[in-house]
């Protein structure tokens, strides 16, 4: 054998079972391990989700103004709702700009903290609430027999009140005393039982009167504005063709005769129709909003103290020195 001549092994095939069967092992082991089944199967959902899944909003443009058909089509209906005709298209976009026009002044409102604690806004929000109400009771025009029908259940808020035409004959508190005023008016009387309500000589027979003698054709609610509801009342119990009285107002003692006496009647429908068309809209109205404030209300806790138990003195020495500034 050379010395410089390389050695050659004869070739082995080395067999190793352990060496073939760890990574096998190690795979067995990670596929039946929870955390493994958790992470595959949270990634199928994850995926799932992203594929199926609306997608999110953007955000609104803060300098983006559209007004959209719906949009155009609501301004349609508070036009009409106001009893004009259908607007033009030159009208449209008219309400249209001052929509848009709205729209921005109410961001730049907002961008700014003006409708934080402001009364003034929370006053007007309420209120649209209460015209958006109103609005649906407007569209919901009655039929004829539906109006009659209602008309004939409330025929007594539409009824032509009484009217009475009057003289009378007035004596002063200030001349002759509360209680003076009263016997003077009494002693009057029955000198008066043959004397005319346009003799000559009635003037002279009581006070001055700072308005008129004779009042023609009023009702109740008139005389009362006048003299106060008392004297109305008393007045429409009086007979007619002679003097009676006395009735007390709030200027003195009065004597009076009554000239004629229209009792109280029915309207005629066809005569009212609009007036009675207007009560039964606001008295849908009404009904509309009790059932909207009755649903509003049960979503809503409502939490009030105690009057009672809250002391009002600060916010009255406020007020008294607010209005001491004010003089």
């Amino acid at each position: 054998m050379s010395s410089g001549a390389p050695i050659r092994l004869p070739h082995r095939s080395w067999n190793c079972p352990m060496a073939e069967r760890a990574p096998l092992g190690w795979m067995r082991h990670i596929l039946r391990d929870p955390l493994t089944h958790f992470l595959v199967a949270g990634g199928v959902l994850f995926a799932a989700w992203t594929a199926f899944s609306p997608q999110a909003a953007p955000p609104p443009d803060p300098v983006r103004i559209e007004i959209t058909e719906d949009d155009l089509r609501r301004m349609a209906l508070v036009w009409l709702s106001q009893g004009r005709p259908l607007p033009s298209p030159d009208q449209m976009r008219e309400l249209a700009q001052q929509e848009a026009t709205q729209r921005i002044l109410v961001r730049e409102a907002v961008s700014l903290g003006l409708d934080q604690e402001d009364e003034i806004i929370a006053r007007r929000l309420a209120q649209k609430m209460d015209f958006l109400l109103a609005d649906l009771a407007t569209f919901d025009e009655p039929s004829e027999d539906e109006l009659r029908a209602w008309y004939v259940e409330n025929a007594d808020r539409f009824a032509l009140p009484p009217r009475v035409s009057f003289r009378h004959l007035y004596f002063s508190l200030d001349a002759h005393g509360p209680e003076g005023a009263r016997i003077a008016a009494s002693q009057a009387l029955p000198t008066l039982a043959a004397v005319a309500p346009d003799d000559p000589r009635l003037p002279g027979m009581a006070d001055r009167f700072m308005f008129r003698d004779y009042y023609g054709g009023r009702t109740p609610d008139e005389i009362a504005k006048e003299f106060g509801p008392a004297f109305s009342d008393e007045l429409l119990a009086q007979p007619q063709g002679r003097w009676a009285g006395p009735i007390r107002s709030g200027y003195g003692w009065h004597l009076v005769w009554i000239d004629t006496l229209e009792p109280g009647r029915p309207a005629d429908f066809e005569t009212i129709r609009e007036d009675v068309r207007s009560a039964w809209l606001d008295e849908r109205y009404r009904e509309i909003r009790a059932r909207a404030y009755d649903e509003m209300l049960l979503r809503y806790t409502i939490v009030i103290p105690d009057p009672a138990t809250v002391d009002l003195a600060p916010a009255a020495t406020m007020g008294r020195s607010a209005q001491a500034l004010g003089r």
